[in-house]
């Protein structure tokens, strides 16, 4: 006997409610051409879910659709209105579940919890344990009964069933163990090894006669991999957080993993990149005992109707267009829809309005290029030019409320450069801090900032340790450091400096001082673990971008 489902999933949309512009190079037969095409939007995948739907009831067969996890962060969407405008969408296309993401918590655990209480579907978190959390703070995530963290009575993932024809299908929720590290989750929610919960759960599962199972995971494509090869009896990972696409998109010169199924220990794995530009379509065919023995369709993307407007397609004839377009409507990569009247309606009548005002917002004129690179450079012998602007626009907010001796920020945190001319709201919101992230004011030893600006340093050059990536550098207003690289680790803040009352001076490892940095700094985040010893954090009512603006609407920069 075999079983039939139809599965969409999606992952890592990052508040990306309109379509993305995308370059392809698509295989013409008198040669590739390379175009820009947006693609996606929340409209066109709420289209394509329901056009999905319909199919599989059609044919009488259960369908489902996923989402795993980081639907927080990356538009002014969500710098503007938070985890709210998500959930109001996310519930007119009905997930059957979706599971947390690393950036959900970017905002520590109150935004998450007002999503997952705003949000009419479940959320899966599996291997968080909140056992120890405090039961009086605002709004605790352990209330909410759409929520399936981790039972620690059965020391299992809790998990949510649905039907599949006379047999039952169990959907678990596993997330990052590792969440401490890349999140800003509260101090009182804990997360627990993926692997370990994720083999207990399966093996309890299997217990209860269900051997249908969907890990719906936000691990990163090599994470699932690694799942899949620790943990025999799952069915499906259903995966997210490395936006990877498991297809062959090589053609169109895109990142995939380039084959059209990735089965590791009898594991089907799937994930549909990143930004709502895609989705994952597939029908599943199992067997008696929950393995996939055929799947039809895949990830496509989801290309707007409108595409050849795009400017920089200006220059494609008529013809060139056609061709284009049949290419699209044959290709097993795509997916030709409308977008939803619904979603669309929502988005333009309730949030966009808002953003085009953000547009519209000149907050000031920028007098010349300001260039940013992360780490120092022959060209950019100080580094960015622009980062620690931002450091100077903490400091100066963060003094308007508390005496604050200087500001310390990641390069990491700022995203482009900026050109010459107007700098709108929305540049600053959307492309230069587009993390809303607040800023945070604490107290802090000397010795313990030379720790901390070190660390920071180490984990960008990989000096010395396996670093996280070159976001770490620091970048700051009121101190000045010089690292030497040959010195011993420990000791590679050679200088420090501080500048009190117009005077550098040297820091004092016993002396304490007050500092701001973001939240995802101070809570000790890609080798800042030092400054998890600082002390009197006081959160304050800006985050990285509106201390930006208010401090550049001040300036003549």
């Amino acid at each position: 006997m075999t079983y039939s489902l139809y599965l969409a999933h999606i992952n890592d949309t990052h508040s990306h409610f309109e379509p993305t512009p995308l370059s392809l190079r698509l295989p013409l037969a008198d040669g590739a051409i390379e175009l820009s095409v947006p693609c996606g939007g929340y409209a066109m995948i709420a289209s394509a879910i329901n056009n999905f739907r319909n199919i599989a009831k059609q044919q009488n067969t259960p369908s489902l659709f996923l989402h795993a996890g980081d639907s927080f962060q990356g538009s002014l969407y969500f710098s503007r209105f938070k985890g709210l405008a998500n959930a109001v969408l996310l519930n007119k296309m009905m997930p059957d579940a979706m599971t947390i993401g690393n950036h959900e918590f970017d905002l520590g655990n109150l935004p998450l919890s007002q999503f997952i209480k705003a949000a009419n579907f479940p959320c899966l978190a599996g291997n968080m344990d909140l056992q120890h959390e405090n039961p009086n703070k605002e709004l605790p995530l352990a209330i909410h009964d759409n929520l399936f963290h981790y039972d620690n009575n059965k020391a299992i993932a809790s998990y949510i069933t649905r039907p599949l024809h006379d047999k039952e299908l169990a959907i678990v929720g596993i997330t990052l163990d590792q969440m401490a590290k890349i999140g800003c989750p509260d101090h009182d929610c804990h997360f627990l090894d993926a692997i370990a919960t994720t083999k207990r759960t399966i093996e309890h599962i299997q217990q209860q006669g269900i051997s249908h199972i969907i890990v719906l995971s936000h691990l990163g494509y090599q994470g699932d991999r690694e799942l899949a090869q620790a943990v025999s009896g799952i069915s499906v990972i259903v995966g997210g957080h490395s936006h990877t696409l498991t297809a062959d998109f090589s053609e169109l010169g895109l990142s995939s993993t380039e084959q059209s199924q990735v089965v590791i220990n009898d594991t089907l794995i799937l994930q549909a990149g990143k930004h709502a530009e895609s989705i994952g379509l597939s029908k599943l065919t199992f067997d008696e005992n929950g393995r996939v023995i055929e799947q039809e369709g895949g990830v496509k993307l989801l290309p707007c109707a409108n595409w050849n407007h795009e400017p920089d397609n200006k220059h494609l004839s008529a013809d060139k267009i056609s061709q284009c377009n049949d290419f699209m409507a044959r290709s097993a990569l795509f997916e030709l829809t409308k977008p939803c009247a619904e979603v669309t309606e929502c988005i333009y009548h309730d949030y966009r309005p808002l953003i085009e005002a953000m547009k519209a917002n000149v907050i000031t004129n920028l007098s010349k290029d300001y260039r940013h690179v992360r780490v120092p450079n022959e060209l950019l012998p100080q580094g960015s030019e622009i980062a620690p602007l931002v450091a100077s626009a903490f400091y100066h907010c963060a003094n308007e409320h508390h005496p604050t001796d200087f500001a310390l920020h990641n390069a990491g945190g700022v995203r482009v450069s900026l050109n010459k001319g107007p700098l709108t709201a929305a540049d600053i919101c959307g492309r230069l801090l587009p993390f809303e992230i607040q800023i945070v004011r604490y107290r802090v030893q000397g010795k313990v900032l030379k720790a901390a600006l070190e660390g920071g340093i180490n984990n960008a050059k990989n000096n010395g340790v396996i670093g996280t990536g070159d976001g770490s550098y620091p970048y700051c207003h009121g101190i000045r450091f010089t690292y030497i690289d040959d010195n011993p680790k420990g000791e590679r803040i050679s200088s420090l400096l501080i500048n009190q009352d117009g005077q550098w001076q040297e820091i004092s490892s016993d002396a304490y001082y007050y500092g701001v940095s973001s939240a995802y700094t101070i809570a000790g985040k890609e080798g800042y673990d030092a400054l998890l010893h600082a002390s009197e954090q006081q959160d304050l009512p800006y985050s990285m971008s509106d201390a930006f603006v208010k401090y550049v609407s001040n300036q003549k920069l």
